[in-house]
């Protein structure tokens, strides 16, 4: 009994040892620290407020685009068609290439078509909708004015359609496993509208005579092209409930003949010669395209007065926006320095969306033209000059996040250089702009690591349908300084 006594008690100086030896480890080691080497930090939040603004004036320079015309009880509507213009890329060939066209079929061209192209598509695939072309007028040529709202009949003429086509953005006409495969490889549909062959034959008496006379620089220039044809309205006349995401646009003049010649080796006596061949013009990025959108339910969005909502629409131009106040933040701070400032803002989840919409900045790339969907936090002032020069989130006076699923929000994790700014240039309030915009990247790759990044170019506004409802209720920043001055 006794020498258990022994242990026990041996057990328990053990145990005051080790607990000794902890504290005095943890005192060692905030004591060894010099005072002038000590950073003393400071921690708050800060309740902000934020509105819903309107601002209908969207830099809208992009090759892609959307057509079609759809509804969604929640979202409103939206209808949207664009007008391009076109680079000259594959002629039709050399001049004896043109000789043995004329020879076989006497100078006339056989079709010519425009080709939209798209990837993917918003609302119901069996929809059937209507697409007409229409001239831009050369009386009125398209100016890079990229600003929305557009007017089409400011500059085109809408009583002399080229072409129309009836369509669906399901392809009726391929099996539903072939139409999967197509869907999951990123592979382009298309809308194929046959003009009249009138303006192909146009294109084709043109490019002969530039052949003939070397000063003639119709198809040399996109600019001396636009004086030949000065562009295309492409409009969506008929049909609701689809909206295709329009990645490409071209138009194909065809030199495709067939004829019979007397041939006696054959067994009726008579031989099939054929004669195939293209000139291509495509939308590039260095044309002019004005993009279309028409829409609703904006109004009941950016002019309600609501203590706990703001929104984000696009492509209409709804945007939240926060007021921080400064001159508070600067009497919780004093002379400290900021090291973070978090702002995160709630999201509601949809409840009437009759499709399965994407909220902006959910970080959905786009294979086709490698670029993905973010949320940019930037002052009001600085949007022009941001989205004109194709900036990038610098992280000084732009930011950008994506959707956070799990925490259902969209989280700024450091915004302290802009706000260090505001208190540096005595600006009160700091007004704040959330805006969706797209993100063109690149991929980077490392041959030592063996990894890759991707790394952000250019920005633009992000122009396909989305919204989202954000709470404003308890919105506040989260304040983390430090106290150098000590």
């Amino acid at each position: 009994m006794k020498t258990k006594r022994i242990l026990f008690i041996g057990f328990l100086s053990g145990l005051m040892c080790l607990v000794s030896c902890d504290d005095t480890i943890d005192r060692v080691g905030m004591g060894i620290q010099p005072d002038e080497d000590k950073i003393y930090t400071f921690g708050d939040s800060l309740l902000v407020s934020g509105t819903t603004v309107k601002d209908p004036a969207l830099y809208a320079k992009t090759m892609n685009g959307l057509l079609g015309n759809f509804y969604d009880p929640a979202y409103g509507e939206l209808k949207a068609g664009y007008i391009c213009q076109f680079y000259p890329e594959q002629g039709f060939g050399s001049k004896e290439r043109i000789d043995s066209i004329d020879a076989f079929t006497g100078g006339k061209v056989d079709s010519i078509q425009l080709n939209i192209l798209y990837a993917s598509y918003v609302g119901d695939s069996l929809s059937p909708m209507e697409v007409t072309v229409y001239p831009v007028r050369k009386t009125t040529p398209l100016t890079e004015n990229y600003y929305t709202p557009l007017n089409p009949a400011d500059y085109c003429d809408l009583n002399t359609p080229l072409g129309k086509k009836t369509y669906t953005a399901r392809d009726l006409n391929i099996s539903d496993s072939l139409n999967l495969a197509n869907i999951t490889n990123g592979n382009y549909k298309v809308v194929s509208v046959k003009l009249s062959r009138e303006l192909g034959q146009s294109f084709y008496d043109e490019y002969k005579a530039c052949l003939n006379d070397p000063d003639r620089q119709t198809f040399k220039t996109p600019e001396a092209l636009a004086n030949f044809l000065p562009g295309l309205y492409i409009q969506s006349t008929l049909g609701s409930g689809c909206l295709l995401e329009v990645e490409k646009t071209s138009i194909f003049i065809y030199s495709s003949w067939t004829r019979q010649v007397e041939d006696t080796t054959q067994a009726n006596n008579l031989r099939t010669d054929t004669l195939t061949g293209a000139a291509v013009l495509n939308v590039t990025k260095e044309i002019i395209q004005l993009n279309e959108y028409v829409g609703s339910h904006d109004e009941q969005l950016w002019e309600v007065s609501d203590a706990e909502r703001m929104y984000l629409k696009t492509p209409a131009g709804i945007f939240a926006q926060i007021s921080i106040p400064m001159n508070e933040i600067k009497q919780k701070i004093g002379n400290r320095k900021f090291s973070n400032v978090r702002l995160s803002i709630e999201a509601d989840p949809p409840s009437e969306w009759q499709y399965n919409w994407v909220f902006p900045g959910t970080t959905a790339a786009s294979k086709a033209s490698m670029s993905q969907s973010k949320l940019l936090l930037i002052e009001p002032d600085s949007i022009r000059t941001f989205f004109e020069q194709q900036k990038t989130a610098d992280g000084n006076t732009s930011f950008f996040t994506t959707f956070d699923t799990s925490a259902y929000a969209y989280t700024f994790s450091n915004i302290a250089n802009v706000i260090q700014y505001a208190i540096d240039a005595n600006i009160d309030p700091l007004v704040l702009r959330l805006v969706p915009v797209e993100v063109a990247y690149y991929t980077s790759s490392s041959s030592y690591s063996y990894t890759s990044t991707t790394v952000d170019y250019a920005s633009s506004h992000y122009l396909f349908p989305a919204a989202v409802t954000l709470k404003k209720d308890n919105l506040k920043i989260y304040l983390l300084a430090a106290d150098l001055s000590r």
